[in-house]
């Protein structure tokens, strides 16, 4: 069995330095600190209410099919996770590199896209209830 949960809704922005001050205005959010090494393309968000991140994502793509928030999905298990939310609808759609390990892109039934990537949120992560019916590994 393993655990999954939303650790993040990821925004799709051109100026990191603009989305934080409306972002952390619109949401009453504070700036959390990451790693140096990413923070020229994401910077991160925690809500006063909520185990859910905000994390603003620099691009440069023009908004014409790629979609500019997605979900970001954390497991103790990314492929159980995967096979899971296959057989609810998912598709794969790409396997990235990130931090020292694999993330998958997956689309929902509708095309749209979000991800499943190790944990990033431990504490919170152990807090959810396991899926039930599909052991780890």
């Amino acid at each position: 069995m393993h655990r999954s949960r939303l650790c993040h809704l990821v925004i799709d922005v051109g100026d990191l330095d603009a989305a934080v001050v409306f972002w952390r205005a619109a949401l009453d959010a504070a700036e959390e600190p990451l790693d140096p090494d990413v923070s020229g393309v994401y910077r991160r968000l925690v809500l006063p209410d909520s185990g859910i991140r905000v994390l603003l994502q620099r691009t440069g793509d023009a908004k014409t099919s790629k979609e500019r928030m997605h979900l970001d999905l954390e497991s103790d298990d990314v492929e159980a996770e995967v096979r899971r939310l296959e057989r609810l609808g998912a598709t794969r759609h790409d396997r990235q590199s990130y931090r020292d390990g694999d993330f998958w892109v997956l689309r929902d039934p509708w095309g749209n896209e979000f991800c499943v990537l190790r944990p990033e949120f431990p504490e919170l992560l152990a807090a959810r209830r396991a899926w039930p019916g599909e052991e780890s590994g």
